[in-house]
């Protein structure tokens, strides 16, 4: 009798220590999931901070002045013109360089604008935006992107598609620091653009230009973010541009001919 009732002493407090080993175990996870929850809302948070700190920063010491457009671009025009000069539909393009979306859209549709432009098929007007700006971590990556599509377009124009088509080419992910001045410098170069263009790119000659004007008349416009693409003033929308060979079709209807122009045909400055 005695030995039974100690074997179910025995046994009770086993069960006791199974159960505490249990809820230490239980308690363990828990905190695990806890610690891993934290860590994880502490990082997107840190993200979200140093990318905000960056763009504040930036905001706060980027270069003042008056606004200086790109030479040959009147200083209250809010956009690049290439191609065509007259007698072709005009097509005005929205674009940020920290935009992947409009790397997408350079993908789908870049071969056929390289080629409605340089057989000046089409009059292109590209209107580079700066308002992503906060999604790089150095907060002025959009500005120092069109910055430097600035000063090669001040160059030369017809160096100013071939620098674009570029940036795409080697479009850095949206969150991170961008391209470093010294990257575009070097793709500027590889469009054809001087040694000179160094000092316009690292002193960010076009920034007001761009923020007071080009970005001010962009959200006065109030275009459908980017890209935006507009036909001889009508919005080409809804994600049409997303099927290959749509937007050229849509400018031929508009009257893109088929060569090129009198005025001069395909570039030779490589487009």
């Amino acid at each position: 009798m005695a030995s039974t009732a100690g074997q179910s002493s025995r046994d009770r407090r086993a069960a006791q220590r199974e159960e505490l080993r249990r809820q230490r175990q239980a308690e363990l996870q828990r905190q695990k999931r806890i610690r891993t929850a934290v860590i994880a809302a502490v990082s997107v948070v840190a993200l979200a901070v140093a990318a905000g700190l960056g763009y504040l920063i930036y905001q706060n010491t980027r270069p003042a002045g008056p606004a200086t457009p790109p030479q040959g671009v009147p200083a209250a025009q809010p956009y690049y013109e290439i191609g065509a000069s007259s007698g072709k539909p005009v097509m005005d393009l929205y674009l940020d360089f920290m935009c992947p979306i409009c790397g997408q859209f350079h993908q789908i549709n870049g071969s056929d604008l390289d080629e409605l432009v340089a057989n000046d098929e089409i009059t292109l007007r590209v209107h580079t935006r700066t308002f992503l700006d906060s999604m790089s971590t150095t907060g002025d990556y959009s500005t120092r992107s069109a910055n430097a599509a600035a000063c090669v377009y001040s160059e030369d124009p017809d160096m100013f598609w071939a620098f674009q088509d570029l940036l795409f080419e080697n479009q850095p992910a949206e969150g991170s620091a961008g391209l470093t001045n010294a990257q575009l410098t070097d793709y500027a170069k590889q469009a054809g653009a001087s040694d000179a263009v160094a000092q316009c790119i690292s002193g960010g000659t076009h920034t007001t230009w761009l923020h007071d004007v080009v970005e001010a008349d962009a959200k006065k416009s109030d275009p459908d973010g980017t890209p935006y693409v507009v036909i001889d003033g009508t919005p080409f929308t809804g994600g049409q541009w997303m099927q290959p060979g749509a937007l050229r079709a849509a400018l031929e209807e508009a009257g893109a001919g088929s060569g090129a122009s009198d005025a001069g045909g395909a570039s030779d400055a490589g487009r």
